[in-house]
């Protein structure tokens, strides 16, 4: 059972710029990236499980936005993008 959600934007600015694909050259899309993390796991140490000053235990739902190809259907992150400026 998910006892919290969690909404991550890297970089506001960097959402309303055009990305194109480093490979390919097209235009890439915006998507939500939804992934569930048991706090008790080892990769929730990437997270933040603190929800209005309360840690959350167990299971919590975490989405971010990626950028993705439609051609190559590869995704990219924003930190990626800001990075390569692709």
């Amino acid at each position: 059972m998910i006892k919290g959600y969690g909404f991550r934007i890297e970089n506001i600015f960097q959402m309303f710029k055009k990305h194109y694909c480093p490979v390919c050259s097209a235009e890439l899309s915006k998507r939500k990236v939804s992934e569930i993390v048991n706090s008790e796991s080892p990769e929730a140490k990437n997270y933040d499980f603190e929800v209005a000053d309360v840690f959350v235990k167990g299971d919590m739902k975490f989405t971010h936005i990626e950028l993705y190809c439609n051609q190559c259907n590869k995704y990219y992150t924003i930190k990626e993008a800001k990075k390569n400026k692709f």
